[in-house]
């Protein structure tokens, strides 16, 4: 059984050694060619790239307000006087309000909060 394991270790040591150098060397050559096809380009920080992500979220979270406004006034106008269905309506676009709410709230003391402890530490932020 020993040897199995042995067996097993030197034969994957063995394929991935070679793999992990190739991937250095073709990551080398995806960077320069990146950097030849995109002179003058820089490298993005992290948070520099985590305020892009977070923007992308943000815009997605308001096209999600955006159908379900849309959804929830189409059911209300298609309800012609069915109280369950003008309820249901209401609902959705009082839940949607909401969310769109808790999501700005959120970002908005997230923003205030990570700006004044750049500003406190001596950093610098970016607009």
């Amino acid at each position: 059984m020993h040897r199995f394991f042995t067996a097993a270790a030197s034969a994957i040591f063995g394929i991935a050694a070679p793999t992990v150098v190739f991937a250095a060397s073709a990551l080398e050559r995806l960077d320069k060619a990146a950097n030849e096809a995109f002179p003058g380009q820089r490298e993005r920080q992290a948070p520099e790239v985590a305020g892009q992500v977070i923007n992308f979220f943000i815009g997605v979270l308001g096209i999600l307000f955006l159908v379900l406004m849309v959804y929830g006034g189409y059911l209300w106008m298609n309800a012609r006087g069915n109280e369950q269905q003008v309820d249901k309506a209401k609902s959705l676009i009082t839940q949607a309000v909401l969310g769109l709410i808790i999501v700005l709230a959120g970002y908005a003391i997230t923003y205030f909060v990570v700006t004044n402890l750049v500003n406190a530490t001596g950093g610098v932020t970016t607009p």
